[in-house]
């Protein structure tokens, strides 16, 4: 414990070195200074300046112990059992006695702990420095290498220290707090005016009772006027103003003024001498007496006419790519229907030639069967490009077992595999892999890859097709063991109108779509395709991974019977080409069906009137009165129910929307599917009883 007399030596020191204080640094140095050596070998005094935390570390006479301290920062101390910094607590303490044991206590880590141990400390006080009830910071001292103890009578005269400095510290504090502050508005002040200048922004005040308005230069500069051309009133502004938005600009002042349209924000043109027309922006805030009268506007005005140009440039790109995509979807729309409506004969008669004599030409109809079946594919390919482009593949998912829908992609590709020899191995396992999947959009993921195996396979090549399950994931592998994929297209095998090796490839035909569409639609299952090959010559294997439900209920537990078509009915067929019409005609009879044939709508409307039909199936692009009209008026004369379909080249969703909205019950796109229309004739049938 100090004497009195040193005590006093050491009040007389601190108020000395206090005193002589100039800047905020050094209060902060001599505060802990005062301290030293009487009450400590070396401490730090932390001190809460705006809400963030300035430490000052001192020792006496040991350089390398201020060394390790200058660089710690305060954090506050989450610890309840022990108090480390009065600064955390609020509370003054003393820890007479430390050592090792204590060290690894109170350490918050490794790299704690090591400082603690390199400061070799064996006593510790800190006392909270407050000023008016203000903790202000907090004083924490430390014996070393004197190996003196701290105890209740260096902790009292330490806080009594610590009160004599605190109005001192509180002072300086305010006047750094202060010139922080003044610092802070002047940066302010600088970037709104390096903001006003680079944005070329100027402020304005108009005085609504005498109509004096007050423009800074930059305000001139903006309506291409000098201070002297300005009349200084508002009616004076609303002359600069483009004429055809003075009315608009001035409508938003009176409804400002008026209160219904707070703030005033408005954008206008003025015209500049030059000819030139700049487009402005303006904001501003009204100011109203006690009464609510308005007093003054205060605003500031900016160039907006590059945004303005940029705005009405993207527009008018984003127009330009409307009207390119609306004529790219027209045109791949009528592509459809054109190319469908002829091949819709060629399907119809290669029908009734199977169902009347199904052993004569036989090869030859197989062939035109096989490149038929391939422009259906080419058109159908061109239509989903579009339609996953457009985000407008819409799934519909069930229950599937993935091995099934597996089988029914095969069974559907093996007649163009056959032909070619080329025959398919699957390997599977025989319990279900449950999926939730779109059944169509998945068998025509299945049926693409084996389609591009094929494309790229010799003859009487072998095609392996392996269905596999992890617990959370199902994986379908199509192998081939063809002409392989170079090194550089591996990478783009998935991207529009990419190809395998290009003399093969043209060989076998194809728009290089099939692997685009499968990627689309893997990726809206929330799955992923991948390919590998290694090199040409080598084959190739592309796999297919989906989520993998739980193995509940499939639809292969209960599979739906075929339809039968064994009970007739009555159908007007109409459409224009009439080999389409007499071809399909000629098919429905042969399965029993009472069929007449119409060329245009008046003729239809006039077989329909003699004794009806249960079925009306209708072309959309019929001459003098088009199929939606014709279904319209059908259904407004009918007075018994007559099942409508539109039979049509346009397959698109906005297609099938626009049949749905005429009237229409079904929507069966050109070459009909025959199996599909004749389980539709048989549904009605049944509906009918």
């Amino acid at each position: 414990m100090l004497a009195p007399a040193d005590q006093l030596a050491v009040i007389r020191r601190a108020i000395a070195l206090l005193a002589s204080s100039h800047s905020f640094d050094e209060t902060m140095a001599h505060t802990i200074a005062a301290f030293l050596p009487a009450l400590g070998d070396f401490g730090f005094f932390d001190l809460d300046v705006g809400g963030s935390v300035r430490r000052t570390a001192r020792a006496f006479q040991d350089e390398r112990v201020e060394a390790i301290l200058r660089p710690t920062q305060w954090a506050r101390q989450e610890r309840t059992d022990v108090n480390l910094c009065a600064l955390s607590t609020g509370q003054a303490v003393v820890h007479a006695v430390v050592d090792d044991a204590w060290y690894r206590t109170i350490a918050a880590d490794e790299g704690h702990l090591r400082v603690l141990r390199e400061l070799a400390f064996t006593s510790m006080i800190s006392v909270p420095m407050r000023y008016q009830g203000e903790l202000l910071g907090a004083l924490t001292l430390f014996y070393g290498t004197s190996g003196r103890r701290y105890g209740e009578d260096e902790l009292a005269f330490a806080i009594e220290l610590a009160s004599l400095a605190a109005p001192v510290v509180a002072n300086v504090r305010m006047a750094e707090q202060q010139r922080q502050v003044i610092a802070a508005l002047r940066a302010s002040e600088e970037r709104l005016r390096v903001g006003m200048d680079a944005g070329k922004l100027g402020v304005w005040d108009w005085d609504v009772a005498s109509d004096r308005v007050e423009w800074s230069d930059r305000v001139y500069d903006l309506h291409g006027v000098t201070r002297e051309q300005f009349g200084g009133h508002v009616a004076d502004f609303a002359a600069l103003i483009h004429p055809e938005d003075r009315a608009h600009v001035q409508a938003a002042i009176g409804a400002a003024l008026a209160g219904t349209a707070e703030p005033y924000v408005v954008e206008f043109r003025v015209p500049f001498p030059d000819g030139s027309v700049h487009w402005l922006a303006t904001r501003a805030e009204v100011y109203r007496d006690a009464q609510g009268a308005p007093t003054r506007m205060v605003g500031a005005t900016f160039d907006v006419t590059e945004r303005r140009e940029l705005l009405e440039a993207a527009a008018r790109a984003r127009r330009e790519a409307e009207t390119a995509n609306r004529a790219k979807d027209e045109f791949l729309a009528i592509l459809g229907h054109e190319l469908r409506n002829p091949l819709a004969p060629i399907v119809s008669a290669l029908h009734v030639m199977d169902a009347r004599d199904p052993s004569t030409f036989r090869r030859e109809r197989d062939a035109i069967r096989r490149q038929v079946d391939h422009m259906v594919r080419l058109v159908d390919d061109l239509l989903d490009i579009s339609r996953i482009a457009h985000g407008k593949i819409a799934l519909v998912p069930e229950r599937l077992d993935l091995v099934e829908v597996v089988e029914a992609a095969i069974d559907a590709t093996r007649p163009g595999l056959v032909a070619r020899g080329i025959s398919i191995e699957l390997d599977a396992p025989t319990r279900p892999l449950v999926v939730d999947a779109d059944r169509v959009r998945l068998v025509q993921v299945i049926g693409n890859l084996l389609s591009n195996a094929a494309k790229f396979s010799a003859e009487r090549e072998r095609v392996t097709v392996s269905v596999a399950a992890t617990s959370s994931e199902v994986e379908v592998a199509v192998i081939d063991r063809g002409a392989g994929i170079p090194a550089e297209v591996l990478p783009k095998v998935f991207e529009l109108f990419v190809q395998g090796p290009q003399e093969l490839a043209r060989q076998r035909g194809g728009l290089g779509l099939g692997l685009a569409i499968v990627a689309s639609v893997v990726a809206l299952h929330g799955g992923r395709v991948a390919a590998h090959s290694d090199g040409l010559g080598t084959g190739a294997t592309f796999r297919v991974t989906l989520p993998r439900a739980a193995a509940e209920a499939t639809t292969k537990d209960a599979p739906a019977a075929p339809a039968s078509t064994r009970r007739t009915t009555s159908v007007v067929i109409v459409d224009d080409n009439r080999d389409a019409a007499e071809l399909l005609g000629d098919l429905l009879r042969l399965h029993g069906h009472d069929v007449r044939v119409a060329g245009h709508a008046h003729a239809a409307l006039e077989l329909l009137a003699e004794r009806g039909a249960a079925v009306a199936l209708l072309d959309l692009g019929l001459p003098e009165m088009d199929g939606f009209e014709l279904a319209r008026e059908i259904r407004r004369r009918s007075v018994e129910p007559i099942y409508l379909v539109a039979v049509t080249g346009y397959g698109l969703a906005a297609d099938r929307e626009r049949t749905r909205a005429a009237g229409f019950d079904d929507h069966l796109v050109k070459p009909v599917d025959t199996d599909l229309l004749l389980a539709r004739l048989a549904a009605v049938v049944a509906a009918n009883g």
